[in-house]
């Protein structure tokens, strides 16, 4: 088990001074600028911008504000690298980071639409090369395309992702299953894992018959008019208006912290990122994709599997009113500043070695904003306030919802809980649910023994100064939990109790198969009695 960060879902705060070179871009080459009102209107935008530009690591930031159907702002503000005198502009490429999942949602439904694959494909069946041991073949057998879309094919995260040279196939089919295990079943609960996008990655790229770079250009960016927008270095070295980054940089074949002067200084992994972070965009061409997801084109994706990207697919089980669809994260509101603004929302930040990225959508707003940077972990937040507050009133912000601490589950939780590197016991004391983590008794390092509660089923347990969200989850609804989830680790239940539990779950799977497999006429007829 890992204790090593604290899993945030979109953006960490970082503090580095940099010098900052404002300069208001040019407008988008695919689609006009309307200038539909006083220009002083963005002016806190670009006084935001620039504030927030100087107080990161990042040398550039561009921004675009889509509105009613049409691009009202386009600006970028620094250089195109860190100490130049290269001025930014909106046309300007940026790398993604996970702001990229979107795209492969899309690019995978399209196989759906065209009867490649199902949604409850599995995952050895369309890629059976995967080389798949025999101790974990029955795991893996489960895995299919849903489980991949929404985080849930239980696959270890934080594989070697600066490695560059390994390509896509090579990874899922050989790499990966070899070197890395399931951490639980497929399909028990969402967990934010990068290696899902990997294998919709080599699924795409089978059966589209072509690298997947390529198929994504062809079926996904030229459609919706993205024509700059690539997964390719090669391309955007023939462009010429791109932005390098700074955080970790490759110099001299070494992964150090740094800007980068050259394009050889970014990484461009070919393998387990490639499905979910690195692509190159601008602000602008990343609003084509809000225009679909707001409005739908049937000659992209029919309009029943694009409304299915921004429905909840899974419950997250946090503390907060989060659902993720299908390469989006998916809200009633959003929170700044302790303050929680009840608009609907579409979202999904994204980060890379060098890059940062924020892209939200407010549907019945018709309000998009696409913000990337050229910084790792960068935090753009009070500028995307400020890019909202320059082409609407936002609503009297509200108290941030919170889920009630159901204490009646408490007792759910009790028990010894194992992974391949530690044991960790939970046990009730005066309604205090208690953690005790052997591997941190070992190390003589420091922790909280009493779980603060979020939920009845979520707490947070600290770690010196870091905290980390521990979820419990059952195997079958009203159960006793089996499983704690944090993204970077999954520990299993291991006592009296959990035998008894899989028992059941097993009879009762046992059970629905059965069901599953009699004839619908029949089952009809029974369900009349």
């Amino acid at each position: 088990m890992k204790f090593t960060s604290i899993y945030l879902i979109l953006f960490l705060n970082c503090g580095i001074i940099v010098s900052l070179t404002a300069c208001g871009g040019s407008s988008s080459k695919d689609i006009d600028v309307v200038a539909d009102g006083p220009i002083d209107r963005f002016s806190l935008l670009r006084s935001k911008a620039q504030q927030q530009l100087t107080g990161s690591i990042a040398p550039a930031v561009s921004i675009a504000i889509y509105k009613d159907g049409e691009i009202v702002f386009a600006e970028a503000f620094g250089t195109k690298q860190d100490g130049g005198s290269s001025a930014v502009d909106s046309d300007s490429l940026f790398q993604l980071g996970s702001t990229t999942k979107m795209f492969t949602a899309l690019a995978s439904l399209q196989l759906v639409e065209n009867n490649n694959l199902a949604l409850d494909s599995r995952l050895l069946e369309l890629l059976p090369e995967i080389e798949i041991s025999q101790d974990k073949a029955e795991g893996w057998q489960e895995i299919n395309i849903q489980h991949l879309l929404t985080h849930q094919g239980g696959f270890e995260d934080f594989v070697d992702w600066e490695n560059d040279s390994i390509d896509l196939l090579s990874f899922a089919l050989s790499n990966y299953p070899n070197e890395f295990d399931q951490m639980n079943p497929a399909g028990r609960f969402w967990n934010y894992s990068n290696p899902n996008w990997s294998y919709l990655g080599a699924v795409i790229q089978q059966q589209s018959a072509m690298p997947y770079d390529d198929a994504m250009k062809q079926n996904v960016f030229s459609p919706l008019g993205m024509f700059r927008t690539t997964m390719k270095k090669a391309e955007v070295f023939n462009d010429g208006n791109y932005v390098l980054g700074s955080g970790v940089i490759l110099r001299n074949g070494n992964s150090i912290d740094g800007s980068a002067d050259s394009l050889d200084n970014i990484h461009q992994s070919l393998f387990s990122m490639a499905a979910g972070s690195y692509t190159w965009s601008t602000p602008s061409e990343m609003l084509k994709m809000a225009d679909f997801l707001i409005n739908g084109n049937n000659d992209i994706l029919s309009d029943e599997l694009q409304q299915e990207m921004t429905l909840a697919q899974v419950d997250l089980k946090i503390d907060i009113p989060l659902d993720y669809g299908y390469g989006l994260w998916l809200s009633d509101g959003f929170e700044n500043n302790t303050n929680w603004y009840p608009v609907k929302r579409w979202s999904h930040g994204g980060n890379s070695l060098a890059y940062s990225s924020m892209f939200w959508v407010l549907p019945e707003e018709n309000i998009a904003v696409s913000i990337l940077s050229s910084g790792r972990n960068t935090d753009f937040s009070e500028t995307m306030m400020a890019a909202l507050r320059s082409v609407m009133t936002l609503p009297a912000a509200t108290a941030i919802p919170t889920r009630p601490v159901e204490t009646e589950l408490f007792n759910n939780h009790v028990g010894r809980y194992e992974d391949d590197e530690d044991i960790v016991d939970i046990t009730l004391e005066n309604n205090q649910v208690r953690i005790d983590i052997s591997s941190l008794n070992d190390e003589g390092r420091n922790y909280n023994p009493v779980l603060q509660p979020i939920g009845g089923s979520v707490f947070r347990l600290t770690i010196g100064v870091d905290e980390h969200d521990l979820t419990f989850f059952p195997e079958f609804d009203g159960g006793n939990s089996t499983y704690i989830r944090e993204r970077e680790f999954v520990l299993i239940r291991n006592d009296n109790a959990q035998k008894a539990e899989l028992q059941k779950s097993s009879k009762i799977r046992q059970s629905q198969l059965e069901w599953s497999l009699i004839p619908n006429e029949l089952k009809r007829h029974l369900e009349k009695k």
